[in-house]
């Protein structure tokens, strides 16, 4: 009788370890959901359920559920009607936000390693907090997280780990920032993310206005194939546009936006005969400002070049070596463009030069890109 006793006390106890949190066998919904926990738990290897509760209980924010365990704890996202496993300095930084009611919401994943350097991390409905033995726990969320993720996360080269939280500023209309190991982001007066190399710095970049100015070279053209000194009778056109990092365009010094040239009608062009008379000023001027640089600000020439054939179709003289293509003026053309950051490094000597070809007609444009 003892022995059939203590079995059946044991059963009950066992029993009551394993499912304490199912509130009830008759409510499917919170039985599915205490049943999700239960398998986090088991699957991130959280041991037993803490005696803080022997239930699950329902979170602050609407629709949530957690259990504590010996090791961490589990909370169901009622977004997306998963179970994560938090815990640690995580877990504590996630508290001093507010837990699910803070702006940070819900657990989207469970606490995770960093795949490529030493750290930890957890996302949220609206934000990330992230973990390393060097920079300590600290959150990243909106523009700061989104420009963050599109470097490529810890890995950046740019940025790595977050060593600061995001913190409120007042210089010169820019309100945030947040320092990383390598760089600073800065959330600027035209609303967009501003990254500085200085990675201890709370003071934006220096927006001074600087002048990019493009200078026209010489154009040049021959029928390779036949002779060098045939000449081209080049038509067509060539189109320059300025571009913030988030695809803003700046216009010029001018407040336009057009092309360098457009020839209706031929030009003759080769090695020995050739002008700029066709571009419609002799230099174009744009201001930028230091943070246009930093935030990967970038020129974009895009090309439409032919060859008056007379006694054949026209040739289209194709762009080589460029960077992409797009939907433009008509047709999809492509482009060559070239990092702000890239000309401040060159100098003011250096002559940049394109070519298009159809394989044996030839045109050479040259021109000078300077940052003063």
């Amino acid at each position: 009788m003892n022995t059939k006793f203590l079995i059946l006390v044991a059963f009950i106890l066992l029993f009551a370890e394993s499912n304490a949190q199912l509130s009830s066998y008759n409510d499917n919904s919170e039985y599915g959901i205490a049943q999700k926990i239960s398998d986090k738990a088991k699957q991130r290897n959280l041991g037993k359920i803490h005696d803080e509760s022997s239930k699950m209980r329902p979170t602050a924010g609407k629709g949530g559920w957690f259990l504590r365990y010996e090791k961490g704890w589990v909370y169901y996202n009622p977004k997306n009607q998963n179970a994560f496993a938090i815990w640690g300095d995580i877990m504590k930084k996630w508290a001093t936000q507010g837990y699910e009611t803070g702006w940070l919401g819900f657990p989207a994943s469970d606490h995770s390693n960093t795949p490529n350097r030493t750290g930890a991390f957890v996302h949220f409905d609206n934000g990330s907090i992230y973990w390393s033995p060097n920079t300590g726990t600290h959150f990243v969320g909106g523009a700061f997280r989104d420009y963050w993720k599109n470097k490529g996360w810890e890995n950046s080269s740019e940025l790595g780990f977050p060593k600061s939280d995001e913190m409120e500023i007042f210089s010169n209309g820019y309100t945030r920032y947040q320092q990383f190991e390598k760089g600073t982001l800065f959330w600027g007066p035209d609303k967009s993310v501003t990254y500085s190399n200085n990675s201890n710095t709370t003071t934006p970049p220096n927006d001074e206005t600087k002048v990019l100015s493009f200078t026209p070279n010489l154009i040049s053209g021959a029928e390779v194939s036949i002779d060098v000194t045939e000449v081209i009778q080049l038509y067509g056109w060539m189109d320059l546009r300025v571009y913030k990092g988030n695809g803003q365009e700046i216009t010029d010094a001018d407040g336009k936006s057009f092309s360098l040239f457009n020839i209706q009608k031929k030009q003759p062009v080769s090695v020995t005969d050739y002008n700029l008379d066709f571009f419609r000023i002799a230099d174009r001027h744009y201001n930028i400002s230091q943070s246009d640089i930093d935030g990967n600000a970038y020129l974009r020439i895009t090309y439409w070049l032919n060859d008056k054939d007379v006694t054949n179709s026209d040739d289209y003289l194709k762009l080589e070596n460029y960077n992409g293509r797009w939907n433009y003026n008509g047709g999809d053309h492509p482009y060559r463009e070239i990092k702000l950051k890239e000309i401040v490094r060159n100098g003011s000597d250096k002559k940049y030069l394109d070519i298009g070809s159809d394989g044996s007609d030839k045109v050479w444009i040259s021109y000078y890109l300077t940052i003063k």
